[in-house]
């Protein structure tokens, strides 16, 4: 997926994987876990002198990276830092992989990178650096499990907590768990979802809390079951997650089930899994999950439009710089398409 023509010669390239929410939407932005994989779509970044920022996003990485640095600033030359993004796209439009934190992400690897500092070495500072310009490009929005994601890589619980950054812990991929990550081939504005749901919260703060519980519980058990290797507990798990996320979503007038979730999570419901959103719902991207590979298969064949198919593996290894050569990992094995 990782697009190596479109960059230039000489400039240290980073790379930052794409995100899928298995489960904790919402839950998270309430301090509750929730657990995410790193996906084989790639933001891909170099520092440029006398370049202009292109976006917000890169705006405040390259300022905070800057700043995270110290001297070592010194070093570089006015400049900012040219991303690629193509990877986030499907037909010209696009999916809502976490492209924005994965861009956050490898603008400050890319600046570190530039000024001598390799991104290996210095993962939590980066993680931390993006953290603060991710948020405030986003004006406080979201809960940085996409950055941290983009950052780590692999499967991961996050956790916000009073610390400045979220909590992150890695979790094992059990064998049996498969995946298929899906588009319903509409565009979501995951804001704009946010806001009607902090809308509601403060409209029937009791009825949100006893609904924002549940999802916390669901999520907290799907954990548990991943770190011990219980697939079918998982995907059990992760299906009670779903249900509870239409309930909350129908407490506040919110559509995060639409007709197109609806119909992945019967079929997948046929075939002995679960499908559900994956991030703020509405529209979008969404995952199914199975403890066994053949019903994974089965549902991937079984998509018809506007549901898709979206090819990805499983990223463990995060952030990194990318050298001339380089192969992509083995395959993992954990996602279907």
């Amino acid at each position: 997926m990782i697009n190596k023509e479109r960059t230039l010669t000489g400039a240290p390239v980073i790379i930052a994987p794409g995100k899928i929410f298995l489960v904790g939407e919402y839950a998270i932005l309430e301090r509750g876990p929730a657990v995410l994989a790193a996906v084989t779509r790639h933001a891909v970044a170099q520092f440029v002198p006398g370049l202009e920022a292109s976006s917000r996003v890169v705006a405040q990485a390259v300022r905070h990276a800057t700043l995270a640095i110290g001297e070592s600033a010194s070093a570089l030359p006015p400049g900012s830092v040219l991303v690629r993004s193509d990877d986030f796209s499907a037909g010209g439009r696009k999916i809502g992989l976490g492209s924005s934190a994965a861009t956050a992400v490898a603008s400050v690897g890319a600046v570190f990178a530039a000024a001598g500092i390799p991104v290996d070495g210095h993962r939590d500072r980066l993680f931390a650096t993006a953290y603060a310009a991710h948020q405030e490009a986003q004006n406080g929005a979201g809960s940085g499990a996409d950055v941290a994601t983009a950052t780590y890589g692999g499967l991961l619980q996050v956790e916000r907590t009073t610390m400045s950054v979220p909590a992150v812990e890695s979790l094992p991929v059990p064998a049996d768990l498969h995946l298929v990550v899906f588009w319903t081939g509409q565009a979501v504005s995951t804001p704009s979802m946010i806001e009607v749901m902090q809308r509601f919260a403060r409209q029937a703060p009791a009825t949100y809390r006893e609904l924002i519980a549940r999802l916390e519980e669901a999520a907290a058990q799907f954990a548990s079951h991943i770190r011990a290797g219980r697939a079918s507990g998982a995907v059990a798990a992760a299906g009670r997650f779903g249900q509870h996320l239409a309930a909350l979503g129908q407490a506040a007038s919110l559509p995060i089930f639409t007709p197109a979730f609806t119909r992945a999570a019967d079929l997948a419901r046929g075939l002995g899994g679960i499908a559900k959103p994956s991030g703020a719902g509405g529209g979008d991207i969404g995952v199914a999950m199975f403890a066994a590979a053949e019903p994974a298969r089965l549902f991937v064949r079984a998509l018809t439009l506007p549901l898709v198919a979206v090819a990805v593996d499983l990223d463990p290894m995060g952030v990194r710089r990318r050298a001339p050569g380089d192969c992509p990992p083995p395959r993992a094995g954990l996602f279907h398409a």
